[in-house]
C-alpha cells in the first residue's frame, strides 16, 4: 500500500504525529510519501491521509475527489469533526494494512458562476459554498430557485448552500437543520435574513439550484467554496448548483454512530 500524508505545519509543526504514524505502517512494508498542503498528490497513491483540523481535510478532499482515494483525516488541530482519529488512536491505522476498514461516500456540490451568458467560475464543495456580503455591513438582495421555479427572494448577509456533511457546518450555525451526512441532499439556509420567514429548505440532490444576485449598487458580494478561496461576485451573477459527479470516499476505522460524534464534539 502507499499512502500520501499530508500535514499541516501549523498543526502538526514539528511533524511528529506525522512521522509516528508513518512508522506504524512502514512496519507492514508500506510506502509514504510526506507532503505539505500545497503539494499534489501522486496519483498511484492508494490513500490520503490529512494531519490537522477539518479545514486541512478539506482542503486535500478536493485531490481525493479527482484522483478517486479514499481519505483519512487524522485531528491534529481542534474540532476535527471531519477527522476519523485523535493522536491517541495511531495504532488503529493497522488495520489499514489488514484491510480491517470500511469506506463512506459523501457527495459534493458542484458551483458554477454565470455571468453574461458565460460561465466564470467552477468548484466542487464538500462543505459548503456560501455567497455573502463583502467586510462592509451591508445586507444584499439575494433570490433562489430550483428547477427554474423562483422559491424566495429576500436581503440579508448571505446564503449557505450545504451537502449533508456540511450541514453541521455554518449552516447548523445559521439556523439550519441536521442531516445525516450519508444521505443526498441539498440544503439552502439564509444567513441573518431580513424577512420573518426566511427557513432553510432541503432538495433532493437531483435539482438544479440557482441563486440570483440582485442590484448589488454600491454593496459588495462574494462566494466561497469550502472555504478555499474567494470569488467577488457581480449584480445579476447566478449561481448555479448540483450534485458533483465526483465523490468523497472517506475512510472509517472505527464502528463510531454519527449522532454519538456529533454530541461529542458539538
Amino acid at each position: 500500500m502507499k499512502y500520501a500524508m499530508i500535514t499541516n505545519r501549523e498543526k502538526d509543526p514539528r511533524g511528529l504525529c506525522t512521522e509516528e504514524a508513518a512508522g506504524y505502517l512502514k512496519k507492514y512494508g508500506a510506502e509514504v510519501v510526506m507532503l505539505d498542503t500545497d503539494c499534489p498528490v501522486p496519483s498511484d497513491v492508494d490513500i490520503i491521509m490529512t494531519f490537522g483540523g477539518d479545514g486541512t481535510l478539506l482542503h486535500a478532499a478536493y485531490q481525493a475527489a479527482e484522483l478517486q482515494k479514499p481519505i483519512l483525516g487524522i485531528n491534529t488541530g481542534t474540532l476535527g469533526y471531519l477527522t476519523e482519529l485523535e493522536p491517541s488512536e495511531l495504532a488503529l491505522l493497522e488495520k489499514l494494512e489488514t484491510g480491517d476498514y470500511t469506506v463512506e461516500k459523501r457527495m459534493l456540490l458542484a458551483v458554477d458562476v454565470v455571468r453574461d451568458g458565460k460561465s466564470v467560475y467552477h468548484d466542487d464543495a464538500l462543505n459548503d459554498v456560501v455567497c455573502t456580503h463583502g467586510e462592509i455591513m451591508r445586507v444584499i438582495p439575494l433570490a433562489f430557485s430550483s428547477d427554474g421555479t423562483e422559491i424566495k427572494r429576500f436581503r440579508g448577509d448571505g446564503l449557505i448552500a450545504s451537502t449533508p456533511t456540511g450541514s453541521t457546518a455554518y449552516s447548523l450555525a445559521a439556523g439550519g437543520p441536521i442531516v445525516d451526512p450519508t444521505a443526498d441532499s441539498i440544503i439552502l439556509t439564509p444567513i441573518s435574513a431580513h424577512d420573518l420567514r426566511a427557513n432553510s429548505f432541503v432538495f433532493s440532490p437531483e435539482r438544479k439550484i440557482e441563486i440570483g444576485i440582485g442590484d448589488l449598487e454600491n454593496r459588495s458580494a462574494f462566494l466561497s467554496a469550502d472555504g478555499r478561496e474567494v470569488f467577488q461576485l457581480h449584480s445579476g451573477d447566478r449561481v448555479q448548483l448540483c450534485r458533483s459527479p465526483k465523490v468523497v470516499e472517506l475512510v472509517k476505522l472505527k464502528n463510531r454512530n454519527f449522532f454519538t460524534v456529533l454530541y461529542n464534539k458539538l
